[in-house]
């Protein structure tokens, strides 16, 4: 742990492995730099996307209890809202939302999206464009997480924070935070502090972690790797068990690991569920989830036939870096934990020719391709994120982001249907994205 924190210039972080029975905990560092406040195993690091995997269990408890199924179109549930007959909300379904195969957009930009108010949110989605008909594809969304929050308002008759908070927080003895709490949007969180780390100079830079108000369910959870682990022992046989009391039924529990069909999420897993990510490792199924929030990283990963999990938090933006060589090393160690690799082009040449140049768009997720003057293509994303593009005439492509540690980053491109010639989606970290123009050589 030591050597992989220092390795990576990470400040803080927290490692949780519960293997044979027996539950091991690491911590290293600080929770802030300039500070002496030492990370401790309670220390509550924001989770990111990981806490899709809390919002999902949420969902199950309420399937559980007959108050929504998975497999209904969630317009069922929203009969206060007019939506228009054939609008693809009306055949979205929670189990399309929970496993990102409802078409909706990354992230919903605009006031709504800053506003606390999920009905306002989802006034507004209605009114966005769809990546694909429900059911269909893969793309990855955290709207559709938000769209999920609000069927649990709206069936719950709570606000997200609290039906979170008296359905699965209290009765389980998590100890989680939020974020960004609604009822207190002044308060700080109750985190450790973000670092913005440059993997090169080692220049470290504190960040406030912030989320968008409507994709708190999305990503907006704190809390240890301890505790993560904790809620994993919950998809394993009862004498693994380490809540206060069971989340759900173990059979309404077991839809969040159950694959969809429709869910091929390249570049990000070997699988998706209506929660749950799917990892494999040798011959072994894992589940788990990522996450990011700008200064911090998050990864979980549990094997519920085997009885096993490892969780691990950090406070810095290398802290997916360090995930990477944890696997190594843990896999040295004689546990094989379940990551997908990201594949490198099969030729590893450049593209041939500027086919595939121009701009992709998935809501307000863009990228732009340019071919430079030296022939080189580059790849420039809006979230700031850009480098070489590598690729071949598989299609496929990687990325090396700096900002990350030098983490390989992979995508594809796919072919209009009625052309061979014709590039009309791409698909990156999980996201499809669709080609809006060409770009000219820089």
């Amino acid at each position: 742990m030591e050597k992989l924190a220092e390795r990576h210039r990470v400040p803080g972080a927290q490692l949780a492995v519960y293997l044979d029975g027996e539950l091991l905990e690491a911590v290293h560092g600080v929770t802030r730099t300039g500070r002496p406040d030492p990370v401790t195993p309670r220390s509550r690091f924001p989770y990111g996307s990981v806490s899709k995997i809390f919002t999902a269990a949420l969902v199950m408890q309420l399937v559980e209890d007959g108050e929504i199924e998975l497999d209904r179109p969630v317009a069922d549930h929203l009969a206060s809202h007019q939506i228009p007959h054939g609008h693809p909300m009306r055949s979205t379904t929670l189990r399309h939302l929970l496993s990102h195969t409802s078409g909706l957009v990354s992230d919903h930009e605009g006031a709504p999206l800053r506003s606390a108010s999920l009905r306002r949110h989802f006034t507004s989605v209605l009114d966005t464009e769809w990546i694909s008909t429900p059911g269909t594809a893969f793309s990855y969304s955290n709207t559709g997480y938000a769209v999920a929050a609000y069927v649990v308002e709206a069936v719950t008759g709570q606000d997200w924070w609290e039906a979170i908070e008296s359905y699965l927080f209290g009765p389980t003895g998590l100890d989680l935070a939020f974020v960004h709490d609604a009822r207190t949007p002044s308060a700080r969180p109750d985190t450790v502090s973000g670092h913005a780390v440059h993997s090169a100079t080692g220049h470290t830079e504190p960040v406030d972690f912030y989320v968008e108000p409507a994709l708190t369910a999305a990503g907006g959870l704190a809390g240890s790797a301890t505790d993560l682990v904790a809620f994993a022992r919950a998809f394993m046989a009862a004498d693994h068990a380490a809540l206060d009391t069971e989340i759900a039924d173990p059979e309404v529990l077991a839809e969040m690991g159950r694959e969809v069909r429709a869910a091929e999420p390249f570049g990000l897993a070997d699988g998706w569920c209506a929660g749950w990510g799917v990892f494999h490792a040798d011959r072994t199924r894992w589940l788990g989830h990522d996450g990011t929030l700008d200064g911090g990283t998050c990864n979980v990963r549990l094997d519920p036939a085997g009885g096993a999990a490892v969780a691990l938090t950090t406070n810095s933006t290398t802290g997916l870096a360090m995930w990477e060589d944890l696997v190594d090393e843990l896999r040295n160690l004689g546990l094989h934990v379940g990551h997908y690799r990201q594949p490198r082009p099969a030729s590893g040449t450049s593209l041939p020719d500027a086919r595939f140049t121009g701009n992709y768009t998935n809501g307000e997720l863009s990228v732009r391709i340019t071919p430079d003057q030296a022939g080189a293509f580059r790849f420039n994303i809006s979230n700031g994120l850009h480098g070489s593009l590598e690729a071949g005439p598989d299609l496929t492509f990687s990325v090396e982001a700096a900002e990350y540690g030098g983490l390989l980053l992979s995508g594809r491109f796919l072919r209009a249907p009625d052309s061979a010639d014709t590039v009309e989606l791409m698909q990156y970290n999980g996201r499809t994205l669709r080609r809006t123009d060409q770009a000219t050589a820089a």
